[in-house]
């Protein structure tokens, strides 16, 4: 049995890859997976586990129930949310904790004083440890990681989204309104971009006339719709809201109400705008559309490692933050124009992601698990 926790969605897609591959490798491997996030038991299709649910309060007692219960070979936590009390009751009975797709923020204030000195304890008797980056290698050696128990894997959660089939079923709704226009998928919008992306639509729409926009909000809903279609028709546009299992109607701008589809949606992007750059929550998740071999363009603050890396390579665009609107007209328009470079900038962007962090993590898990297999005997 491998025990993972993930402590959200996010957390427990990085781990999925790397599930999926333990499982095909050694077929009697058992999976259990714990959260602490409502978001992971209400995630759409389940979890290729064989049961997932909520972790107990890290607490002596449950989590001492909870190893005797499972009697796991590994025990893996997906990203860094390391439980202090389930790692010091697993390595008491000589259970190899693990790390996959690990990453820690520059200003986590794990790396602050006390917490650090309070955590090295925790870290330093960790067996495996795979980084999603140099920089996040790093900062797991500052926890205490010891050097020879860490690697630069790559984020398995990028073998995630390589390997996400879309919802055929949401595509074909939209398929013959797509097809009028190329279309730009602005995914998780937040309330700092929308007015920047219609007034730039708005432009863009007077030249191009089949041009199409998608406007998906990181918190979809009737509020949030009603404000993007209000905001639309003051720059002269209708905007509606679509839900799907419905048609589309006929607007050049449709905002979708139902979260979760947003990964099949950038499938019918000619190009890809990703919101938070222009807020204080940072640009939120790039690799998405990257899948899918599409451009992105982004805003001027809040780039994580994957934006950074994805700016480097010529698969996306930061735009200014003096006079954005412009700039993302320009950009827009280009890459429209362009089909050759659209499809450079957006192989780019896909080639970052095929890296194969989950079948070098499965690797090394595989091995900590023959070790301990090896110990027993």
């Amino acid at each position: 049995m491998v025990w993972v926790h993930a402590a959200s969605v996010g957390e427990a897609l990085t781990a999925v890859p790397v599930c999926r591959r333990l499982k095909r490798a050694s077929p009697g491997c058992t999976v259990v997976l714990t959260h602490t996030s409502p978001s992971v038991e209400q995630w759409p299709g389940g979890w290729p586990v064989d049961r997932a649910d909520y972790l107990p309060p890290d607490l002596p007692g449950p989590m001492r129930a909870m190893l005797d219960a499972l009697r796991p070979r590994l025990l893996v936590f997906s990203r860094a949310d390391v439980w202090p009390e389930l790692c010091t009751a697993a390595m008491d009975r000589g259970i190899p904790v693990a790390i996959v797709g690990a990453a820690v923020r520059p200003r986590s204030g794990r790396l602050a004083w006390p917490a650090r000195a309070m955590l090295h304890a925790v870290y330093a008797p960790i067996a495996y440890a795979g980084a999603a980056s140099h920089a996040d290698a790093a900062r797991l050696a500052r926890l205490g990681v010891r050097p020879a128990a860490l690697e630069v894997t790559g984020d398995p959660r990028h073998d995630q989204v390589l390997e996400h089939v879309p919802d055929g079923s949401v595509l074909r709704q939209l398929g013959d309104w797509a097809v009028a226009g190329e279309v730009l998928v602005a995914g998780s919008t937040e309330p700092t971009d929308e007015p920047l992306l219609l007034r730039a639509f708005a432009q863009l729409h007077q030249r191009r006339p089949t041009a199409r926009l998608l406007v998906c909000p990181h918190d979809p809903g009737p509020r949030r719709s009603h404000r993007i279609a209000a905001e639309a028709r003051r720059h002269g546009l209708e905007a509606l809201a679509w839900r799907a299992g419905s048609p589309p109607p006929a607007a050049p701008c449709l905002i979708p109400e139902r979260s979760g589809v947003l990964g099949s949606l950038y499938a019918l992007g000619a190009l890809a705008y990703v919101g938070g750059g222009f807020g204080a929550r940072g640009v939120h998740a790039v690799i998405e559309p990257a899948s899918y071999a599409v451009p992105l363009i982004v805003g001027p603050r809040g780039h994580g490692e994957d934006t950074v890396a994805l700016l480097r390579a010529g698969g996306a665009v930061a735009l200014p933050r003096k006079d954005p609107a412009p700039a993302l007209v320009h950009a827009w328009e280009a890459w429209l124009a362009d089909g050759t470079a659209r499809v450079r900038a957006g192989l780019a962007a896909r080639r970052l992601l095929a890296a194969g962090a989950a079948q070098r993590t499965a690797a090394r898990l595989l091995e900590q698990m023959d070790k301990r297999l090896t110990a027993d005997r």
